[in-house]
């Protein structure tokens, strides 16, 4: 699935912004006003929507992605490291696309392979949302294809500025439902 964008950066870092929550102190006489009343129970409300995944849905979707990154790294890193995707060669692009379009197959089955793990039990909304983004994400790389083949600069560019807006969204997405930066899922999402 992230083909498309191994031209882009050797590596791509997503992070997700992890709020701390820490406990707040009163001062001694905000302390002693407040011991003559009692404090209001703390109430937890349960959530009724969870926001990861199974572990084992989890397993099974690596087991995955980790036949779909060992394909993928078969077929060899992106041979044109100097490669400015925003200023790209027009005589370079067919060839750019037909590398992109040999691993066109795995990462169509992948996406595949992962619908056909059905509904989760938890984070349904979640997991239908990360395969409605990576199915976009495949529209453009399809669209990418189509515009290195023909060595349509415009058409290529405007697909890079789109997989610069939709992978992270992706990736992010697939941080926040269980899939960890170093899982296989992780690298490939």
């Amino acid at each position: 699935m992230r083909h498309h964008r191994a031209f882009a950066a050797t590596s791509v870092v997503l992070a997700v912004g992890v709020a701390a929550c820490g406990s707040s102190k009163r001062s001694n006489s905000a302390t002693t006003a407040a011991s003559s009343t009692s404090p209001p129970p703390v109430v937890s409300i349960p959530s009724t929507v969870a926001t990861t995944l199974d572990p084992s849905f989890i397993a099974r979707a690596n087991a995955i992605c980790a036949r779909a990154k060992a394909a993928i790294d078969a077929h060899g890193r992106f041979p044109y490291p100097s490669f400015d995707p925003l200023h790209p060669n027009p005589k370079l692009l067919p060839k750019i696309g037909a590398f992109f379009a040999a691993k066109q197959p795995i990462t169509e089955r992948t996406l595949g392979e992962l619908r056909g793990l059905g509904s989760p039990r938890r984070a349904q909304s979640q997991w239908t949302q990360l395969l409605a983004l990576a199915k976009q994400d495949r529209v453009i790389a399809d669209r990418q294809i189509v515009a290195a083949k023909a060595a349509n600069v415009p058409a290529f560019v405007a697909t890079v500025n789109a997989a610069h807006t939709s992978g992270p969204q992706l990736g992010k997405l697939g941080l926040t439902i269980g899939f960890t930066a170093s899982s296989p899922c992780g690298a490939i999402l």
